[in-house]
């Protein structure tokens, strides 16, 4: 945290940012088949050193809070153990394999768009489609390892805010970026986690595709 860069969770109320983290909006864009494509850059946002991102849904002025969260329940009930503790393991090509939480899918639907995950992660030839699904998977979802070695894009720190047509999706926080809880807990910095922003999740503060639902 030595760069002052994190997100706190406020007991019912918004996630504030601190550090001047770079805020953008990212589309996921979908191919004429209706698969998932790829993420496009939207508009970026110029907030201050500090901000306050919506966590409930109902704010007037998303991506940020407009203080309209009311009597939301921001409870948090995420697990407190790590990622590899949770994750079930799918073996794939020779020393590859494929980490898989269930609980932080957020439906982004890489993994079973134009190419099954499941069968791209088991062949050389395809091993790179499979570590691309990965990336693109905005909730850390999954995770290949290969040789016992985590595979991750390098990210800039930073946050966007995602959405799929007319749907706003959760926000995706890149780079490990430390999320500190109302309580103080700072779960367990990774480079890919996606946090709630609808309100509905019942693995707050990470989406579980309950926007979706």
């Amino acid at each position: 945290m030595s760069d002052g860069n994190k997100i706190k969770v406020t007991k019912n109320g918004p996630y504030i940012v601190y550090g001047g983290v770079p805020l953008k909006e990212e589309v996921l864009e979908k191919d004429a088949m209706g698969k998932p494509d790829r993420w496009a850059d939207g508009k970026k946002h110029y907030p201050d050193e500090t901000y306050a991102l919506c966590r409930c849904g109902r704010s007037g002025d998303k991506p940020f809070c407009s203080g309209d969260h009311g009597n939301f329940d921001g409870t948090e009930t995420a697990p407190r153990n790590t990622f590899a503790e949770r994750a079930k393991i799918c073996h794939g090509d020779d020393g590859v394999a494929l980490l898989q939480d269930p609980a932080l899918c957020v439906g982004d639907g890489f993994c079973h768009g134009r190419h099954k995950i499941e069968s791209t992660v088991k062949k050389k030839k395809t091993l790179d489609i499979a570590l691309q699904q990965t990336y693109d998977c905005s909730g850390g979802s999954l995770v290949i390892t290969i040789d016992g070695e985590i595979q991750e894009p390098k990210l800039e720190k930073s946050i966007s805010a995602t959405s799929a047509g007319t749907k706003r999706g959760p926000f995706w926080v890149k780079g490990g970026i430390p999320v500190e809880s109302s309580d103080g807990y700072v779960y367990e910095v990774r480079n890919r986690v996606a946090l709630c922003s609808c309100g509905r999740s019942e693995n707050k503060p990470f989406c579980d595709a309950a926007h979706l639902r």
